[in-house]
């Protein structure tokens, strides 16, 4: 299940997972699926919901313009800085343009399954290995995110080369917060999210790239075939 989140949703006081909607950022030419940004409330949890309405997105429509190029290999906290297309600004057909973003991924680590000691999980994710992925993006322009969260863009890979669908909590999970992206994210604004993997087989998350970015006209991005990617070893 390429791209997908897993959903644990808020019950009794205590996170239990169930299975979301599949995606995969191949879907859209190198845009990535958004996940819902609604907070479930149950047992006091807390809501979130995005009532922000979706406008045009600005910046080059290929790339250049001081974007880090297609195809560049970086190590744990080196910023690369991106023109992010937002998943519901993407046309099939139309340039893309893309909003000026610094990222960057900061630190990959291994956790124990203990961690999801409150979370109600299948047998086959008992077996799993949690990996959690941090990451820092920065607006170098004014943003108009809409419904989407820059993070949903970074991929990760495990150690057969194959992407890694993440899990989303709607709560907190302490250990790793996926935190929502500022409204409004305005230029110079920074924020710092976290991004839970649960790695079946003994299997581990070794790279995270970064697919997003402008095209021309019919066309996709060539970040699409040649990501960003930033590496743990």
């Amino acid at each position: 299940m390429t791209g997908s989140r897993i959903a644990p949703l808020v019950a009794a006081g205590a996170l239990a997972l169930g299975m979301a909607a599949c995606g995969s950022s191949s879907d859209n030419g190198g845009g990535s699926t958004a996940a819902s940004t609604t907070a479930d409330t149950t047992a006091g949890t807390s809501t979130m919901t995005d009532t922000t309405t979706t406008t045009e997105t600005t910046a080059a429509a290929t790339p250049g313009g001081g974007l880090t190029a297609p195809g560049t290999k970086l190590g744990m906290g080196d910023q690369a800085t991106v023109g992010w297309v937002p998943p519901s600004k993407f046309s099939a057909s139309g340039a893309q343009t893309g909003y000026k973003l610094q990222v960057s991924v900061d630190k990959i680590e291994k956790g124990t399954i203990d961690d999801f000691k409150n979370i109600d999980l299948d047998a086959d994710q008992k077996r799993s290995t949690p990996y959690y992925v941090s990451v820092t993006v920065k607006a170098l322009e004014d943003v108009k995110t809409g419904t989407d969260d820059p993070d949903i863009s970074f991929d990760a890979i495990d150690d057969r080369g194959q992407e890694q669908g993440s899990v989303t909590f709607f709560g907190t999970f302490d250990r790793c917060d996926d935190k929502q992206v500022p409204r409004p994210f305005t230029s110079g604004t920074t924020y710092e999210s976290c991004i839970t993997y649960l790695m079946p087989g003994g299997g581990s998350i070794d790279e995270v790239q970064w697919r997003s970015g402008p095209s021309k006209k019919n066309d996709v991005t060539p970040y699409f075939d040649k990501p960003i990617v930033w590496s743990g070893s």
